[in-house]
């Protein structure tokens, strides 16, 4: 890895800058008030990148109102695993986010929930974004993960799912997923969490699942107010500059995304 790209990766990822963002961007909300904050509201279909409609034609071979919302969420996600590779963390706007790791240039958590968000915006499912904050002294698992949530129609409810893993969540006596609450509730009174794989050829470490999910050092958040074309605006615009300044550009134009934790879990981000 040359210098330059050394000095890239510390400048996006130094903890400073880290735990600064998390100071800023950070507010309480509670579970009520956030159950109507999810990622169409702020982006319609009509405001999605080309590129991502020429994708989700290779995704689905019919035309995806055949499907239901849970079917759909199944199909994006088993091909994003065996479509795209794993790698840094890019920090690009949306479309060039999808036209990199559709090359085999990878992506990190974050890039896989971006790019899942745009695409079921396109099949008309409701989708959130979240992320963890981990306060884990563990090597590995420190600053957090990134993760989806989307709302099935035919189950009337929202659903937990992890692109990046290609995992869902269930109780041990129940065929269907659990939501984001329904996981952290069934924690708290010390139940059983098995995971499945949405794509049986692929494996997902369960010690890596274990250490992001099942630990009380994982804290969820909603990650709200983020306008992909506002974003891909000025990425693409200020490229050339180092990714943390562009951010706070659009945070001190009052347009930055935002981060919600929740009051009834209990935690005060640090």
């Amino acid at each position: 890895m040359s210098v330059k790209t050394k000095l890239k990766h510390l400048l996006r990822r130094h903890s400073f800058l880290y735990k600064l963002r998390f100071k800023l961007l950070s507010r309480f909300e509670t579970k009520e008030s956030i159950s109507e904050l999810y990622y169409n509201k702020l982006n319609p279909i009509s405001e999605i990148p080309k590129c991502f409609f020429e994708i989700n034609t290779k995704i689905f071979s019919q035309s995806s109102t055949t499907f239901n919302d849970l079917e759909k969420v199944e199909t994006i996600a088993r091909w994003m695993i065996l479509n795209i590779q794993r790698g840094r963390g890019l920090g690009l706007s949306s479309e060039d986010t999808v036209k990199t790791m559709t090359k085999e240039k990878g992506g990190v958590c974050s890039d896989f929930a971006q790019v899942f968000n745009n695409l079921c915006v396109i099949n008309e499912v409701k989708v959130k974004e979240w992320g963890f904050k981990s306060v884990s002294k563990k090597k590995g698992i420190q600053g957090g993960h990134s993760f989806n949530e989307f709302y099935s129609k035919e189950l009337e409810k929202w659903i937990l799912i992890d692109t990046y893993k290609c995992i869902f969540f269930y109780k041990t006596n129940s065929d269907i997923p659990l939501s984001v609450f329904e996981l952290f509730d069934t924690l708290k009174e010390n139940k059983k969490v098995i995971f499945k794989n949405i794509e049986p050829t692929y494996f997902t470490d369960p010690v890596r699942v274990k250490d992001v999910y099942l630990s009380s050092n994982s804290v969820p958040f909603l990650i709200t107010n983020y306008h992909n074309k506002t974003y891909d605006f000025y990425l693409k615009k200020f490229n050339y500059l180092p990714i943390f300044i562009t951010h706070g550009l659009i945070y001190l134009l009052g347009k930055s995304y935002k981060f919600l934790f929740i009051r009834e879990i209990n935690f005060q981000p640090k």
